[in-house]
């Protein structure tokens, strides 16, 4: 079975190439111009916007905070977008401005608390692979609950960065305008991250006996 991150790295030194790196588009309108729209009165945009960012967002903070804390920092970012649509400007696109105010409200509940958290595993993505046989999936249950544990136990900002990476169709420069730092920081943070992830699975994958 295939690790989900066995092939990431490949693309830490440069800019995705796939589709999913390229801005989503609906009925015609990116993420950007309906942004500008509801700023402009149109509720029905901000429903797109909310539908086509509400999963990964939320994973975002579940990976990072108790299920509780994770509802409430969600909702708390949905409201700011809202609040503060009247000051938007299109000067980045729209999942770079809704990521920094996710990584400030973030940063808050970690000022606030001094804890670092992260939550069930069942809510990490599945990664079977269409050609393994039934008795596959009490495997991949497995390497979910490690994963889930790997990526706990990663320092907070290669965490973050990893699953802005993973969960955004953000490039290195806008993650590292969320985060406030600079790109090079932000590959090596990706870099370090992805390292410790495939030692964690493979640490995990030996037999105990090899170990000893």
């Amino acid at each position: 079975m295939r690790h989900p991150i066995s092939q990431r790295h490949e693309t830490i030194g440069g800019e995705p190439t796939s589709a999913a790196a390229r801005p989503r588009r609906e009925g015609g309108r990116d993420d950007t111009e309906l942004m500008l729209r509801f700023k402009a009165g149109d509720a029905r945009s901000f429903h797109d916007l909310y539908a086509r960012h509400r999963g990964p967002l939320y994973r975002f903070f579940l990976r990072q905070a108790h299920r509780e804390a994770a509802d409430d920092l969600y909702q708390e970012t949905w409201l700011k977008v809202i609040r503060g649509a009247a000051s938007y400007s299109a000067s980045a696109p729209f999942a770079a401005y809704l990521y920094r105010i996710a990584h400030n409200v973030l940063v808050d509940h970690y000022r606030r608390t001094a804890h670092c958290a992260f939550d069930d595993a069942d809510d990490l993505p599945d990664v079977a692979d269409p050609d393994d046989p039934p008795e596959a999936e009490l495997d991949r249950a497995t390497l979910k609950r490690r994963l889930s544990a790997a990526i706990a136990a990663l320092p907070p900002p290669q965490r973050e960065a990893f699953l802005l990476r993973e969960e955004t169709e953000l490039t290195l420069d806008e993650i590292a305008a969320v985060v406030g730092t600079n790109r090079e920081t932000i590959k090596s943070r990706l870099r370090y991250a992805v390292l410790k992830l495939r030692r964690a699975l493979a640490d995990a994958d030996e037999p105990m006996e090899k170990r000893a």
